[in-house]
């Protein structure tokens, strides 16, 4: 007989209260937790998508230190002076406090004392940042770069955070990426437990037809798919943080409610045999 691949017969389901009550006993352990992990996988493609369009990555989230020094006078002698080949030409200039020192010095190599945890530099050929967490680096001036870029603390935040951005971009995207696919797999994870133990306490009650644990951890499953496929399609279309995850806490409640509703987690056994036993076998 013909046998229907499991993840067709999971989402064949998802969208019907009484197709997920009869479908209860048909997936196996495994067939579950490949299963979830396909829903995680499925939410990543919007997320992906939105981390690849990004052109610009705010610093300050992993060391805002140097971006709480006073950059006035700093700013101010850069604005007034002039680029040409990638170089700086600018009034050398040092200004220090107790949060740390900004100087202009394009005159000659500066060099930073060891003792300087908190330091933003202004030298002929690059930026040079650093802070007390022990980062470090320099952001060389291109052929873009000009005074407009230095004439406020914001418009050199945003040519820190661009730059930095570009030249990391190879080693940052893949890690926001793996950071965003662990934090939603732990989210669906806790979501799917949290799901299963409502369901527990109703088997518990003796009130339903679920019998079993791996009954519970099924009806979870199943409950969780069409809020992941809507939430996915939607956020392709428009992304939103607050929206993908009201969507996600809303739709898994609705599908909750509505399988109550439809069902009360009993089935009658004609309803049973007219949903599923027409002569396939699932895998």
């Amino acid at each position: 007989m013909k046998r229907t691949p499991f993840i067709i017969n999971y989402f064949t389901r998802i969208f019907s209260p009484r197709r997920m009550m009869a479908g209860k006993q048909q997936f196996k352990w495994w067939q579950l937790l490949v299963t979830l992990f396909f829903l995680v996988a499925c939410l990543m493609v919007p997320l992906t998508l939105q981390l690849t369009k990004m052109t610009t990555f705010n610093l300050s989230l992993i060391m805002p230190e140097p971006y709480e020094l006073s950059l006035t006078n700093s700013l101010q002698s850069v604005a007034n002076g002039s680029f040409s080949q990638q170089q700086l030409q600018a009034k050398t200039i040092t200004s220090e406090s107790n949060k740390g020192m900004s100087a202009v010095a394009t005159a000659h190599p500066f060099v930073l004392a060891d003792n300087v945890t908190t330091a933003v530099i202004f030298e002929r050929t690059a930026v040079t940042i650093k802070s007390p967490a022990g980062l470090s680096f320099s952001l060389p001036y291109d052929d873009t770069t000009t005074t407009a870029d230095f004439k406020s603390e914001e418009s050199f935040k945003t040519w820190v955070n661009k730059h930095w951005f570009e030249a990391n971009a190879g080693l940052l995207l893949p890690t926001l990426i793996l950071v965003a696919f662990c934090a939603l797999l732990l989210t669906q994870l806790a979501t799917w437990l949290a799901v299963a133990v409502c369901f527990a306490l109703v088997k518990r009650s003796h009130v339903s037809d679920i019998t079993t644990g791996r009954e519970v951890m099924t009806l979870s499953t199943l409950v969780m798919g069409a809020p992941a496929v809507v939430t996915a399609i939607i956020s392709l279309f428009v992304f939103d943080v607050m929206l993908f995850m009201s969507l996600l806490s809303i739709g898994l409640i609705a599908m909750v409610l509505l399988l109550f509703y439809v069902t009360h987690f009993r089935l009658k056994k004609k309803l049973i045999q007219g949903v599923d036993h027409h002569g396939c076998h699932f895998t």
